[in-house]
């Protein structure tokens, strides 16, 4: 019963997630960045990583504050599982929104992960 719950739930997210983000038309572009690995000889590390774009994914802005003199925007961006192959979110991943009519990179602070059995949604609260 769990498993066709979580099914029905991420199926019924994936909607609410996409028909949202095309009402508000707003498309975000997700990059998911992988795990570096170490080379000891050089002390580099390695990372790769796999981008999503155009998106469609609801955007709520939440709050604009001042910090050291600039401009700082707080804003919920609700995505999908599916929109990025299953992959978990994680701060270090990267997020690129549109404001103000250009592509703003933004920094992950919080992720909050919707599941049971299977993950259904991810919302993810940014600062650009």
């Amino acid at each position: 019963m769990a498993g066709s719950l979580d099914t029905l739930l991420r199926s019924v997210a994936k909607n609410i997630v996409s028909d949202l983000g095309s009402a508000l038309d707003t498309k975000i572009t997700y990059k998911v960045v992988s795990t570096g690995t170490y080379n000891k000889n050089t002390g580099a590390v390695r990372t790769s990583s796999t981008s999503y774009t155009d998106i469609t994914a609801p955007i709520e802005f939440i709050e604009s504050f001042k910090e050291d003199g600039r401009q700082v925007n707080k804003a919920k961006v609700y995505v999908s599982p599916s929109i990025i192959e299953n992959n978990q979110p994680k701060t270090s991943d990267e997020i690129f929104v549109t404001f103000e009519g250009q592509s703003v990179a933004t920094k992950i602070e919080n992720i909050v992960t919707y599941g049971g059995g299977q993950n259904y949604l991810y919302i993810i609260e940014v600062l650009f």
